[in-house]
């Protein structure tokens, strides 16, 4: 990525941009008083400041605190922010060769950074059919993936189906749960797989089973669970690490597929506004994808990719210490690929019927009456600890998946045992948090643990209503998602989207973090109490991120960051909270370089391509959001 951004360079990196918005935002006026401010500097001897690009009219949310109220921003040619503040000043500065972006009223402010998503498999993932999250009636469910059989009806009988977005608790009346023979009465010979839209669900017919070897003998693996009838024989639900017994079976696309899903990926969260990203659960190939994608330029982004130590390796810290190495030796991709973060699940999902999340009192079953099941811990207190212990040694900051207060307080346990005063942090994180305990909240900032939350989960949903709240009782489910309880506990939040297990739809995240609804859904708020501030809201999806990530140049507007922006279509500080949802990306910069132009050509067919993906799709977005975490 060039360093200078003139005007040639900025409408070859997206299309026309500098013959639009030069005349229409500077006019002659600006132009003159560039002229005149060139001339003052040639005659004191003072070198010419060299403006690369600046955004006028606008409303600039800084994410700082203490912030007054600005209207433009001025950027270098090292792609750094030089000057914050008024249409007059930033004019002032605009130079013959300055790119003028006029952001008609619309908020400019830092570039959205995600705490914790999964790019890549949202590539794979959209090169299959999709059943939109949606719930619906057994008849219903067989007769569309009967609709898909007969559209492929050429890769009878060998060919596997593979469905995605599949709503692992949508299947209607409320409760009931699928099996595989839901799968083996349609009228095909094909192995079939149901990815849910969770991630912690799947659903295969009789023929992938015996394809993968899966029968009444096959033991669970750790962290996972075949689930079985009475008679001991496998549903065909797959929960957890046992998904893998059948998913790694399946044939992969062809590299010419996967290369174009991953430009129209990488398309998308362009026009998402998505300037920094960590994939929450990379592999060391997937370290070689991100580097060969930046190599191509198809990336501009930093990326993080954290790397999973399984439940098996967890046990065997010296073990997962010396792997890590091993990537970290091997590696040698561009400098904005960052190995520095390793993920490890602690536990699943609270929905039930997979009820793997670990919690500190037991489920409830449907009548309200406790259980002996209080969820699996996938690695236990004891483990966790040691792991942290000997990874934290090594420098790596630790991203654990906690959906249950139990999981949780085990996260908590093992940083705090690494927690010094006065040493650096290294922003170990746990990710979700869907249950806390209140006796933990403070525990966050005492150990400088991030909170990353996906918070377009906390609206009511069949997630959170029929398939979890008769199991947890009032008293916990008035404590989900407890976002403004962490923040008054000092805690520092960051946001992560989790796409694709959720759309990637980050203004409705924003949003849905602020008012905790759903507006196409007739339901009051889900713990509206725990709902943050706008500003909040905000500065957990930019700066809070950028903490995460260990990012401290970028996150917020001023001077000396780097560039990372996005020029909106709508004022997000002052518009109704709903109105935030519909909120479209006009520009995206990357340290000061335009790299979307949501009204170029590039940036319609990115557009079209996400349209395409289901990232920014109306079925995704009110087929329910999917409330769990991978």
């Amino acid at each position: 990525m060039p360093d200078v951004l003139d005007c040639t360079s900025a409408a070859r990196a997206d299309g026309p941009l500098q013959r639009r918005t030069f005349l229409a935002a500077a006019g002659a006026g600006a132009l003159a008083v560039a002229g005149a401010g060139t001339a003052a500097r040639a005659a004191t001897g003072t070198p010419p400041v060299r403006v690369a690009t600046v955004v006028l009219n606008g409303r600039v949310f800084t994410a700082t605190k203490g912030s007054t109220r600005a209207q433009a921003v001025a950027v270098g040619t090292n792609g750094k922010v030089l000057a914050v503040g008024s249409n007059a000043d930033i004019r002032r500065r605009i130079g013959p060769r300055t790119v003028v972006i006029d952001a008609h009223g619309g908020t400019v402010m830092p570039g959205l950074q995600d705490g914790h998503m999964h790019p890549l498999g949202a590539a794979a993932q959209s090169l299959n059919p999709s059943l939109g999250n949606a719930s619906m009636t057994v008849p219903q469910f067989r007769a569309r993936i009967q609709e898909m059989l007969d559209a492929s009806a050429a890769q009878e009988p060998d060919g596997w189906l593979q469905v995605v977005d599949w709503n692992p608790v949508g299947l209607l009346p409320a409760g009931t749960v699928a099996d595989k023979s839901l799968l083996d009465s349609l009228n095909t010979r094909r192995p079939i797989y149901l990815q849910g839209s969770d991630f912690h669900n799947s659903l295969a017919n009789s023929r992938a089973l015996a394809l993968a070897g899966v029968d009444r003998t096959t033991p669970d693996p750790t962290g996972g669970k075949i689930v079985r009838g009475a008679d001991g024989e496998p549903t065909g639900l797959l929960v957890d690490d046992a998904q893998w017994l059948v998913s790694q079976v399946i044939p992969p696309p062809s590299p010419d597929l996967i290369l174009a899903a991953q430009k129209k990926m990488a398309g998308a969260l362009l026009a998402a506004g998505i300037t920094s990203f960590l994939d929450a659960s990379s592999g060391e190939d997937f370290v070689e994808t991100y580097a060969e994608l930046m190599a191509k330029g198809v990336l501009p982004q930093r990326i993080t990719p954290a790397l999973v130590i399984d439940a098996e390796l967890a046990k065997k810290p010296k073990e997962a210490a010396e792997f890590l190495r091993g990537v970290r030796e091997r590696f040698a991709g561009p400098a904005r690929l960052r190995l520095t973060t390793v993920k490890v699940f602690l536990d699943g999902v609270m929905e039930f019927p997979a009820q793997s999340a670990a919690l500190l009192d037991p489920y409830l079953d449907a009548q309200g009456r406790p259980t002996d099941n209080r969820g699996p811990l996938h690695v236990s207190d004891r483990d966790y600890r040691a792991l942290v212990r000997a990874l934290d040694a090594d420098g790596w900051q630790m991203h654990a998946h906690a959906i249950g207060d139990r999981a949780v307080r085990t996260a908590l346990n093992a940083y705090e045992a690494v927690a010094r005063p006065g040493r650096r942090s290294r922003r170990h994180t746990i990710t979700h948090l869907q249950l806390v305990h209140p006796d933990d909240y403070r525990r966050f900032a005492r150990a400088q643990v991030v909170a990353n939350m996906s918070l377009q989960w906390a609206r009511p949903s069949s997630f959170t209503t029929a398939a979890l709240k008769p199991y947890v009782g009032p008293e916990r489910y008035a404590r989900l998602f407890p976002a403004r309880s962490l923040a008054k506990a000092g805690a520092l939040l960051a946001g992560g989207s989790d796409w694709p297990v959720d759309p990637l739809l980050p203004f409705t995240q924003i949003a849905t973090a602020i008012d905790r609804s759903s507006p196409e859904e007739n339901q009051p708020p889900l713990n509206a109490r725990e709902g943050l501030t706008r500003t909040q809201s905000l500065a957990m999806h930019t700066a809070g991120a950028a903490h995460q990530l260990h990012d401290g140049n970028s996150g917020t507007v001023r001077p000396g960051k780097r560039a990372d922006l996005i020029v909106l279509d709508r004022d997000i500080t002052k518009v109704p909270v709903n109105e935030i949802r519909a909120t479209k990306v006009q520009y995206t910069l990357i340290s000061g370089r335009v790299v979307h132009d949501a009204e170029s050509k590039a940036g319609q067919d990115r557009a079209e391509a996400a349209q395409r993906m289901g990232v920014q799709g109306t079925d995704r977005a009110s087929g329910g959001s999917c409330c769990q975490g991978h």
